[in-house]
């Protein structure tokens, strides 16, 4: 007889700075009964799982399309959504926030190359047996109290994977279609080259757009404040090589571009709510 799994070790990943809050969580489990009307406007790209129910879905150009269980949707930042639930459903959504790769070999920009899509159609992924398989495992994990960023990334990259595997190509370019247009490319630029510069100007220089177009542009695509979105991967990067670098705390200050010991700490507490000792004290 299988024994039920549970989460061990829960206050380390409740305590850690990678474990997410519920709101805005990158996986979100959503239930909605018949008659119900669910609005929303986007601000990441979400690649939403249908597992039980039927709507209807007013997106884009279409009006009131019938959506059925098993299957696959993505809608780029910005999307305004108006789905009527007509039998009770049951959603999986993922939060994309990263680069989307679908393999080391295959980028979203070599298939954009090799095959054809129209970004203003809306295309759809039937759910195979693999993709619910590995669906139902995620979301147990997540129900489990699994609420990291690092496993959400491991899993991200487990599906584009699985992805690339079972579907054919005219496939994956028609679904990813929306996220292969400029804002694509904007998004992707900005992944690519945050981690080289030291201020918004220098990465509205890279992008080629004056120093308020950039920011209006950036602001449509992650739907926060370029100043906000650098600061936050600071943060970010900060806290890894909190938790797995052998530098010092001054070594660290001067490697992340703080004026002082000072700054480096005044900065971890308004990020993560104590100085950065005591960030590896609790990693410890």
């Amino acid at each position: 007889m299988n024994k039920k799994s549970r989460l061990l070790y829960q206050q380390e990943h409740f305590s850690c700075y990678n474990y997410e809050k519920e709101q805005n969580a990158r996986l979100e489990i959503l239930n909605r009964p018949a008659g119900f009307i669910l609005e929303r406007n986007l601000i990441d790209t979400e690649i939403v799982f249908l597992i039980k129910g039927r709507f209807k879905l007013s997106y884009g150009k279409l009006v009131n399309k019938e959506i059925t269980e098993g299957k696959m949707m993505l809608f780029p930042p910005g999307s305004h959504i108006v789905a009527e639930v007509i039998e009770d459903v049951h959603f999986i959504i993922c939060r994309l926030r990263d680069v989307v790769q679908l393999c080391e070999c295959m980028s979203l920009e070599r298939l954009h190359k090799e095959t054809e899509c129209d970004s203003g159609d809306f295309y759809m992924l039937d759910m195979n047996d693999r993709i619910n398989k590995f669906i139902e495992l995620f979301v147990k994990c997540v129900e489990d109290g699994l609420h990291c960023t690092y496993y959400f990334n491991t899993k991200m990259k487990e599906l584009f994977f699985m992805l690339r595997a079972y579907y054919i190509k005219e496939q994956l370019a028609s679904f990813f279609c929306p996220m292969l247009g400029k804002d694509a490319q904007f998004m992707n630029l900005m992944y690519r080259s945050y981690r080289n510069v030291k201020t918004v100007q220098e990465l509205a220089d890279l992008s080629n757009y004056s120093l308020s177009g950039f920011k209006k542009q950036f602001q449509k695509v992650f739907g926060t404040s370029a100043s906000e979105w650098m600061s936050q991967q600071k943060a970010t990067r900060v806290f890894q090589d909190l938790n797995n670098s052998p530098l010092s705390i001054k070594e660290l200050a001067y490697k992340h571009d703080f004026s002082s010991v000072s700054a480096f700490s005044s900065f971890c507490k308004q990020k993560f709510g104590i100085p950065p000792g005591k960030i590896r004290l609790n990693i410890e």
